[in-house]
């Protein structure tokens, strides 16, 4: 892999309970590319997430990632480079902890307690990555008190906390009003447009919820690849409506795509 890249996965096959999940799938991401993995459900999005994340391996095939081959590196510094932000990780985050200090437990990938006390240099670190996503004001709330959207924030803000090279945004925008989600999806792409943003994968089965600094997009089908490229090619009516297995219209109005279904 050469420097360009921040990625470079290859499953051959992924197996499980004698079930063939992702077929053939090959995923390189270069610096400065933002990437949707879009499919329905079922199509192995989640699979392919957890192999980058090195939670699970390929039955066959080879995962690089920011240099470095998965087998023959130390797995955990590379663990800390990627932040994956998911719906199971909100319903274990410490609902009576302040926001403050759920971000600050991503420093030390504590889930939450009184396992540790933080000191300034871990809140100052926090508001840092709270300010990313237009945080600060309920820096000192309890957690459990917040809206689902500012949830949301603080979650991305405690993966963004130890400054990842790769942030992985697993269906962020689920139970989100459609006001909480435009505000939450603005915060994204300003985030996504700093000089110092991470490289991130937006995952989800919905084209409204594809921030405008998306780059890229990997259409996945019942574990194959049915496009991968820049979004203007990937994510077409075509390449849709042969994952969905439905005429799906796709429609693009001030950068952001909508879609629409004609069941017949």
């Amino acid at each position: 892999m050469t420097d360009s890249f921040v990625l470079d996965m290859h499953v051959a096959r992924f197996d499980r309970d004698g079930q063939r999940i992702l077929d053939d799938v090959t995923l390189r991401v270069r610096r400065g590319e933002h990437w949707a993995v879009v499919g329905p459900n079922g199509s192995g999005k989640s699979t392919l997430l957890s192999i980058l994340a090195a939670y699970e391996w390929p039955s066959e095939g080879r995962v690089e990632v920011l240099g470095e081959l998965y087998g023959r590196c130390d797995m955990n510094a590379i663990k800390r480079r990627i932040g994956i932000v998911g719906s199971a990780l909100h319903q274990v985050l410490a609902r009576q902890e302040r926001a403050i200090d759920v971000v600050a437990s991503g420093l030390y990938a504590l889930i939450g307690g009184p396992w540790r006390v933080y000191d300034d240099a871990d809140h100052d670190a926090a508001r840092r990555a709270l300010a990313r996503v237009s945080g600060e004001e309920f820096a000192m709330k309890p957690y459990g008190l917040l809206s689902h959207g500012q949830k949301r924030r603080v979650a991305i803000a405690r993966a963004l906390v130890r400054q990842p090279d790769i942030l992985v945004l697993d269906e962020p925008c689920e139970g989100l009003d459609p006001v909480a989600r435009e505000r939450f999806l603005r915060d994204v792409e300003a985030l996504t447009a700093a000089d110092d943003a991470p490289t991130t994968m937006f995952v989800t089965h919905h084209l409204e919820e594809i921030p405008r600094a998306v780059t890229h997009a990997l259409v996945l089908r019942e574990g194959k690849v049915v496009a991968s490229g820049p979004i203007a090619e990937a994510l077409t009516s075509e390449t849709l409506t042969r994952a969905f297995d439905a005429t799906v219209f796709v429609e693009s109005t001030d950068g952001r795509l909508r879609s629409r279904v004609d069941l017949g």
